[in-house]
């Protein structure tokens, strides 16, 4: 099919909300940025670039790297559409928007072509980090050139913590803040003996101890009653099934690479165990092509509601605007690295327009003010915590539809696959707390973290 213009896409009804959303921020306008000369005109109109790495679709990847080209091209997918609408507010003051694109399946590509933008391109951001590895190596990157970095793909709590760093804001939800809602979401559900079944690796050593704290604070009383650890890609895991049978839980909480998670559940399909299961999203595991697997290799034994950090039916907030843009535009739901990095154009946007600057000192500055938040489709009080760097942002509970039909070359039916059920609400008492610090309930707090941002 035809891809709309950017002309054309501005002048359907979801891009009109979606432009009006684009706020100017302390009554800093852009005609003042060209008066001023951070905004060029005319003929000396400068640009702004903004990189985008990740993954995409090639026809080329191999096995380990093409998991990752679906979320990469969402992220690809959600920066072109901001780059039409931010950039067209940009262009009526006289300055050039530009994006530019690297397709980086593995980290050491991702090193090559952030220090080849680093070099030449004169960035004013960068956006990325999906793929095991990339966001830690761009920010590296990154901190050195004093480029503000947007990490889209990647949730793992290391990241925010000792390895931190002054330039790097985290979109993506962390490992923190899923296992929170995940322990949320189950005590929801009345289950309170969990079992926990995770990767035999650091990251899964380390996501089954911030799941016990998680279920300790969320879990309304609940326990863990057994853990398991397994190994990535092992072939079956029926002794570890017997394990959750002999400890009597009552829900399992899977936090096992995404591919595994399928593996796992197709053999739960083949079991006698009828303990329910409720897995960790990464940005893989909460694509519609990955829900429509699960469902069918697992039809009895898929989880019914996923956490997730976006979703395509969501409606309050400008969420629906920027669904049916999205939608229209790419003919494709909207996967959470879509919505994150179109998120950041707006929030880099917003950025430049407030500070009347480009520089990556000025831009860090303002991101880190407490007095600032970003509509960005989730509602007030969106802003980054202070102490890692991550943005305060709901989580959604997600309804998968078990009879739906699925069409691959009918993206609709994609869409209807899932179903917003609502936010995410915190096990945890919110009496007496106001909006940032319910936001704050869901992941690490100040004296959680090992971080320690540089002054």
């Amino acid at each position: 099919m035809r891809r709309t213009t950017r002309r054309e896409l501005l002048t359907l009804g979801g891009a009109a909300a979606l432009t009006a959303m684009i706020p100017a921020a302390h009554g800093q306008t852009l005609e003042q940025l060209r008066q001023r000369g951070v905004l060029g005109g005319g003929a000396e109109a400068r640009p702004l670039r903004i990189g985008v790495i990740a993954p995409a679709k090639t026809g080329l990847s191999t096995v380990a790297t093409s998991i990752n080209d679906y979320v990469g091209e969402a992220a690809r997918m959600g920066a072109v559409l901001g780059e039409a609408l931010v950039g067209e507010q940009i262009s009526v003051a006289g300055m050039k928007l530009e994006l530019l694109h690297a397709n980086v399946p593995i980290p050491t590509a991702a090193e090559r072509a952030v220090r080849r933008m680093v070099e030449t391109g004169n960035l004013c951001a960068l956006i990325g980090g999906i793929g095991d590895g990339q966001a830690a190596t761009i920010a590296k990157i990154c901190e050195s050139a004093s480029l503000p970095f947007f990490n889209v793909g990647e949730s793992a709590d290391a990241t925010r913590g000792a390895g931190c760093g002054r330039y790097t804001f985290h979109i993506e939800a962390s490992a923190a803040m899923f296992l929170d809602a995940m322990a949320s979401m189950g005590a929801a559900q009345n289950r309170r003996r969990w079992f926990i079944l995770h990767e035999n690796s650091d990251n899964g050593r380390a996501l089954q101890a911030r799941a016990i704290k998680a279920i300790a604070k969320h879990g309304a009383g609940g326990q863990v009653v057994g853990t398991a650890a397994v190994e990535r890609e092992a072939p079956v895991y029926y002794n570890e099934f017997n394990q959750v049978q002999r400890a009597n839980a009552d829900i399992i909480m899977l936090l096992t690479y995404s591919v595994d998670q399928i593996a796992i559940l197709a053999q739960l399909e083949n079991s006698t165990l009828q303990t329910p299961v409720i897995t960790f999203p990464d940005p893989i595991s909460q694509t519609r092509d990955y829900l429509a697997t699960v469902r069918e290799l697992a039809p009895k034994y898929n989880p019914r509601t996923r956490v997730s950090t976006w979703e395509s039916t969501l409606t309050e907030h400008g969420a629906k605007a920027f669904n049916e843009t999205y939608m229209q535009r790419w003919a494709e739901p909207v996967d959470p690295t879509g919505w994150a990095s179109f998120a950041s154009m707006k929030m880099i946007f917003q950025a430049v327009e407030a500070t009347q600057s480009t520089a990556g000192p000025d831009l860090v500055r303002y991101f880190e003010r407490q007095d600032v938040t970003f509509d960005i489709g989730k509602g007030p009080g969106v802003n980054f915590r202070p102490w890692d760097h991550q943005l305060r942002q709901p989580l959604y509970a997600v309804d998968i539809d078990q009879n739906s039909e699925w069409i691959r070359i009918d993206w609709t039916t994609w869409v209807a696959l899932g179903k917003a059920k609502g936010e995410v609400q915190p096990g945890a008492s919110t009496a007496g707390q106001n909006l940032t610090q319910r936001l704050d309930l869901f992941g690490d707090g100040p004296t959680d973290t090992t971080c320690r941002l540089p002054a």
